[in-house]
């Protein structure tokens, strides 16, 4: 028969031998993974406040620009107990400084007008005690002249007394008259150095005499309002300081609660919108989730190889990656190596990476940008399965002899 003949017979063994290199070469030549998986981080954007959502996000699958809004956030239940308390704390502080300021210039005013008072006192005793120097001086020529008087008449008398003209008594009269008439003069000059000694004293602002004090009422007065003055200076300096420290609390607060009023969530890059947890209306507490970004800027594989071949895929290798159903491949870069038992993880990853089997390393591929970076519509290609291909740089015999070695030895 046909079937049975030597040609048909040796046509099927070559086709057999055939398909034996066909399926033995690709792993001679490399390394090739099936259960590939495309991948992406996803960014988590959060409730950073309470209250009530204002227009509902983007939806699913929608391409969000870089500082886009996102999702607005308003908040009417804020309480402003303190704001207000703080704002009239503030107020009640420089209304206080003020009046203080108001109390400070009345009495600046009453301190002008007792130093008007004190200068025309102190002029008027001035003038006083000068025209009794003069008047002193002036009593001191006419005890001059009397002096002179005096001790002529003693003269006269004595002269007399010694003829006998005139008696003892009348020459001691005469006597007593000249030595009056000298201690006048001298009691005279006394009051006028007195005087002067005043004089000088109430130039400097110094009244000396019996019953007063060395400053007149309207100086004590004076002394009384400068301390007063100096005293309210350093309340409204105190008030001034409270005040802007309130004031700045006042700001703070102020913020904090229009922080907590408003808040508006944008994007941070360029992605698509992977979740949508909210709708117009809805109410949220802080630290609800509320949109998922898929982050298409950085693309990457994750793919399972047998963990004999961990020595040969290594961070930096190059590799090939080509999509269930195209023809066309992406360039790859391995990222990271990782053995079987590795705890790998990653609450932020878009896709499931692929389920270990058995002692099989997990490998992880940056994808080189491509259209798949852009492919917003299809969420950049995120959760497709892949093959990937290493390329060999020799043959596995020696290495697959090595571990049979290892095994019996």
């Amino acid at each position: 028969m046909f079937l049975n003949s030597r040609p048909t017979r040796s046509l099927v063994g070559v086709l057999l031998f055939g398909v034996a290199v066909l399926a033995l070469l690709p792993g001679m030549k490399g390394y090739t993974s099936l259960d590939g998986t495309v991948n992406a981080r996803v960014a988590v954007v959060s409730a950073p406040i309470d209250g009530t959502i204002q227009f509902t996000p983007a939806k699913v699958g929608t391409p969000v620009a870089d500082g886009q809004a996102l999702v607005s956030i308003r908040n009417d239940r804020v309480n402003r107990a303190v704001l207000a308390s703080l704002a009239a704390e503030a107020r009640t502080a420089g209304e206080r400084a003020d009046a203080l300021v108001r109390e400070r210039d009345e009495l600046v005013r009453l301190r002008a007008t007792l130093g008007e008072r004190l200068e025309a006192y102190q002029a008027a005793t001035v003038e006083t005690l000068e025209r009794e120097v003069t008047i002193l001086r002036r009593r001191i020529e006419v005890s001059r002249a009397q002096e002179i008087a005096a001790q002529s008449e003693f003269t006269r008398r004595q002269t007399l007394g010694g003829s006998g003209i005139v008696s003892a008594s009348a020459v001691e009269q005469a006597r007593a008259a000249e030595i009056t008439s000298t201690g006048q003069i001298d009691v005279t000059r006394l009051q006028i150095e007195q005087l002067e000694y005043k004089l000088a004293a109430v130039r400097r602002g110094v009244f000396v005499g019996d019953g007063q004090n060395d400053v007149p009422y309207s100086r004590q007065r004076g002394d009384e309002v400068s301390v007063r003055i100096a005293d309210i200076d350093t309340r409204i300096a105190e008030n001034l300081t409270r005040a802007a420290q309130i004031e700045e609390q006042r700001r703070e607060e102020d913020a904090r609660v229009r922080s907590l009023t408003a808040a508006v969530l944008s994007s941070s890059f360029t992605g698509v919108v992977w979740r949508n947890n909210v709708v117009s209306g809805s109410n949220v507490v802080l630290g609800n989730e509320l949109v998922r970004l898929l982050d298409c800027r950085d693309l990457f594989v994750d793919i399972l190889l047998p963990e004999v071949d961990y020595d040969e895929i290594y961070p930096g290798r190059a590799a090939e990656v080509r999509l269930l159903g195209r023809s066309a491949t992406v360039p790859a870069e391995v990222l990271s190596v990782r053995g079987s038992a590795a705890a790998t993880e990653e609450v932020t990853l878009a896709a499931v990476p692929p389920a270990a089997k058995g002692r099989s390393a997990r490998i992880r591929l940056a994808l080189h940008q491509s259209d798949l970076n852009t492919d917003f519509g299809n969420h950049c290609q995120v959760g497709r399965s892949v093959q990937v291909r290493f390329e060999s740089r020799s043959l596995p015999l020696r290495r697959w002899m090595s571990s049979l070695w290892f095994s019996i030895s």
